[in-house]
């Protein structure tokens, strides 16, 4: 998470309109900081020894497939050709294999 953070700078919170996120880690994988944070919850659900937490982190996996997959959308609707030629390059959220 916080290697998708580093790399997406000042794009992390407000994204530009000459939009540029394909270097870094973004040249693997598209949704680096939503993969991030899925460990993150896990951890804190086991230090809190909370089996709720950890149990209702595993129903929390769709939404945060809904908030990458709207924001993939968006993406489309910005930038178009640009941006799905950079989607058939980098995975959704594990590197895809190299040809």
């Amino acid at each position: 998470m916080l290697r998708g953070v580093k790399d997406a700078g000042e794009e992390t919170m407000r994204p530009k309109p000459e939009h540029t996120l394909y270097t870094g880690i973004y040249q693997h994988l598209r949704h680096p900081q939503a993969v991030g944070e899925f460990p993150f919850w896990w951890v804190l659900a086991f230090l809190a020894h909370s089996p709720f937490l950890f149990l209702f982190t595993f129903l929390y996996i769709p939404v945060w497939y809904s908030m990458c997959w709207m924001e993939e959308k968006d993406l489309l609707i910005r930038h178009g050709k640009a941006y799905e030629e950079y989607r058939k390059k980098t995975g959704f959220w594990f590197p895809k294999k190299k040809s």
